[in-house]
């Protein structure tokens, strides 16, 4: 990729940047705006991104990464699995809460996507919870953890009630997905002893 193109596909990512930090959502983007915000072609946006849920999903991607990794302070080495675990989803449904249409953007395409790259975040740190969980398995409690874990994000309102929470306090937050980790991981490490 030569300097002219690199330099107009950042554009066009900063532009995309710009406007989800200004508070619009996914569907008030459109790819004429972050076009004329980039100062290129329309038709730049696709070529380089194939479409506007692309390029939104990699600029949110990199958001969260740099929401998370500024709000984690604590050392891999330092904690097992399970501790780091629970922080990765605390430090994460802290953001969530902190920059929500941020987080809607992300969540809805994660969703959409079913859930992939948070499973794959989860995957190493459940290997060392339940070592003895077949990959097929660990997949399965992946899943079983960050569907909800997203929806919950996505709609804390609805779940408040359900859950008998306030997902808006951040203790009690933090409480409840340490309860849905552990009443998770308890059936399956049960299972596993039997």
């Amino acid at each position: 990729m030569n300097p002219d193109e690199t330099n107009a596909r950042e554009k066009i990512f900063q532009a995309t940047w710009e406007l989800i930090g200004e508070g619009k959502l996914e569907h008030q983007i459109t790819i004429r705006e972050i076009a004329a915000r980039a100062g290129v072609n329309l038709a730049l946006v696709n070529y380089y991104y194939q479409s506007k849920e692309n390029l939104l999903s990699q600029v949110v991607a990199t958001m969260m990464v740099n929401l998370v990794e500024q709000s984690n302070q604590t050392d891999p080495s330092e904690t097992d699995a399970l501790t780091r675990l629970r922080n990765m989803l605390s430090v994460t449904a802290n953001a969530a809460f902190l920059y929500r249409n941020i987080c809607r953007i992300a969540i809805s395409l994660e969703l959409k996507a079913g859930c992939e790259n948070s499973c794959k975040l989860v995957m190493p740190l459940l290997q060392e919870i339940v070592p003895e969980a077949s990959e097929s398995d660990l997949h399965i409690i992946a899943l079983q953890l960050m569907l909800p874990f997203h929806h919950i994000l996505l709609k804390p309102e609805f779940y408040n009630s359900y859950l008998d929470t306030d997902f808006f306090d951040e203790q009690k937050r933090n409480q409840t997905i340490n309860r849905m980790i552990e009443s998770l991981l308890a059936a399956r490490l049960g299972l596993g002893r039997q």
